[in-house]
């Protein structure tokens, strides 16, 4: 701090010089009241005056005038040997004197009033730059989609830009848990990631399909990390996010069948061999069901491709409303041959798996939807070829499909409408 100190007393200008030499502070010594507001003319420096007032010619009140005229919000620290000074200064209370020491006064008195002031002056910058730094803050949660948590994940702030997305009001989610945004399909893995890395003090990066007020789809690419105090504790975990919904849809396209909305041929190479490591590291067996229309061409033949489309469109649905699970993969391979890749864990017996198929099965025949070419039954069904790759196992992933394809082979060759696991 930069202080003008105006004394004409030589004694105690000495004295000033052996107490101030050790101080951090800049001190400017003047004698001549008249130099003291010269240098406040020409300075915007000084922080801090302290100044005598017993000049025989001098105007008091005048002075201390001049000195606010020219610094508004100064502080003024009045030092004087006259015992009545101090009673009539009450009369001038817009001066603003912050103090006024009767000489000769401890100089450790003069130490306290100045580290007062350095601690004030730390205080107000250190709450103009936490005002700046909200007025950077605050666009920049609108920005971002911005939200923050307690301890125990319930939202505490939310920006209103992050309300319009999932089209909620901000009132309606204050209190609530993220999981309000959860999405059924979205890997329930992924969350408990999520915690781990809090828990543990990090941030964790990534990709969440949640939704919003309506049920629909929401994409983000988002940012989650712990929110820590001036002692560096965590005090709750806050987020920002990038809205990547249009740029998942366009990716779902490139990996879908028009026709059914499935998973295309494309993906479905991505994703068995994608599932077959993540299957190794959970220690899961993954399951691998190919499923083919009995007779497809003759029904084109007879009905008409259109009629064709439908059968598929339905049978498509069917396998979507099985496959729901977050790991759970259903594809139109194509023509009239689909496919589901599962897992399930390795203590679930055979006859889960055969449960699960032969519901399939006759949900398809359930439709009973006509097709007098499907001989010695009537209505359009399916069979179903399955290879379940055990934990133990090593298989590449050509060599699943080609055990599921010789399951299914001997399934439309024993009568159709059948489900044959793969047995080596």
């Amino acid at each position: 701090m930069k202080i003008l100190y105006v004394e004409n007393d030589k004694k105690l200008i000495a004295c000033i010089d052996k107490h101030c030499s050790k101080t951090t502070h800049e001190i400017i010594l003047i004698e001549s009241v008249i130099d003291a507001l010269l240098c406040l003319k020409e300075s915007n420096e000084v922080e801090l005056i302290i100044t005598e007032l017993n000049h025989l010619e001098l105007d008091i009140l005048s002075y201390l005038k001049e000195i606010r005229n020219l610094k508004k919000d100064i502080p003024i620290i009045i030092t004087s040997n006259n015992l009545d000074l101090k009673a009539s200064l009450k009369e001038f209370s817009e001066l603003n004197i912050l103090s006024v020491l009767e000489k000769p006064f401890d100089f450790d008195k003069l130490k306290i009033l100045i580290e007062k002031l350095d601690e004030n002056k730390r205080n107000f910058h250190y709450k103009e730059k936490i005002r700046e730094l909200k007025l950077f803050i605050k666009p920049f949660k609108e920005f971002s989609f911005y939200s923050e948590t307690d301890l125990e994940g319930k939202i505490v702030d939310i920006s209103d830009s992050f309300c319009h997305l999932v089209g909620f009001k901000k009132e309606e989610l204050i209190g609530k848990k993220h999981s309000i945004f959860k999405h059924p399909m979205e890997d329930n893995t992924k969350y408990k990631e999520i915690w781990k890395n809090l828990l543990n003090g990090n941030s964790w990066v990534g990709e969440l399909k949640c939704l919003d007020k309506l049920g629909n789809d929401i994409w983000y690419k988002t940012i989650i990390f712990p929110k820590r105090n001036e002692n560096q504790e965590i005090i709750g975990y806050a987020a920002k996010r990038q809205d990547i919904t249009e740029k998942k849809y366009v990716e779902l396209l490139s990996i879908t069948n028009d026709l059914t909305g499935l998973y295309n041929k494309r993906f479905f190479k991505q994703t068995l061999e994608n599932e077959r490591n993540r299957v190794r590291r959970d220690k899961k067996n993954l399951v691998f069901i190919m499923i083919d229309v009995d007779n497809f061409k003759k029904y084109n033949d007879l009905y008409g491709h259109l009629k064709g489309d439908q059968v598929l469109k339905q049978i498509a649905e069917i396998l979507k409303i099985n496959s729901r699970r977050t790991n759970d993969f259903a594809f139109r391979l194509g023509g009239e041959e689909f496919a589901i890749i599962t897992s399930i864990t390795p203590t679930l017996s055979l006859s889960k798996i055969i449960r699960y198929t032969e519901k399939i099965r006759k949900e398809v025949l359930n439709k009973r939807i006509e097709h007098l070419r499907n001989e010695n039954i009537g209505f359009v069904t399916v069979s179903l070829g399955v290879f379940n790759y055990k934990l133990e196992m090593n298989y590449s992933c050509d060599e699943i499909y080609r055990f599921a394809d010789i399951a299914l082979y001997e399934a439309k060759n024993s009568g159709r409408n059948k489900v044959v696991i793969y047995n080596k």
